[in-house]
């Protein structure tokens, strides 16, 4: 059986909202390095090209760690998927007519919602989202252009 209750905000993002909460903060969180995680090469081209958009982003925003890879990397896939399925389903059509002649809902619509639903809660861990990024308050005295200085304590 998992752990109960929604799962915990990393130190880092509880900091950058101020600590609403006022919970004791975990001075013992494990802090894997402030750089960029390297691209894997499974990886489709449109997941590189959205890798190679969002690590800038990211690194901009201060949240990006080389511990990310795995969620960065899900995430650029899954966009490439949608992009991929949505093209699909913008050359076919929203329905098809079976070899019975019933019309039907194209599965090209599940999958392109089952990726916006990925994408939008990966999206969220990365405050990606207006409504994350509302939640978010920049640390004062962390220079703009050295992004790796907003875990600093």
């Amino acid at each position: 059986m998992g752990q109960r209750g929604p799962a915990p905000k990393p130190t880092s993002l509880v900091l950058l909202e101020g600590n609403p909460g006022k919970r004791p903060i975990n001075k013992r969180e494990p802090q894997p390095r402030r750089i960029a995680p390297k691209c894997p090469a499974y990886l489709d081209e449109d997941a590189k090209v959205e890798w190679r958009r969002l690590v800038p982003v990211l690194r901009r925003m201060r949240v990006l760690t080389e511990a990310d890879y795995m969620a960065l990397s899900s995430l650029c896939q899954m966009y490439s998927t949608m992009v991929k399925a949505q093209n699909k389903l913008t050359e076919s059509g929203l329905l098809f007519k079976t070899q019975s002649g019933y019309v039907q809902q194209s599965p090209l619509l599940s999958i392109v919602s089952s990726c916006v639903e990925t994408i939008t809660r990966l999206a969220r861990e990365f405050g990606l989202t207006p409504a994350s990024r509302t939640r978010l308050q920049m640390l004062s005295g962390a220079p703009e252009d050295q992004p790796d200085g907003i875990l600093d304590f």
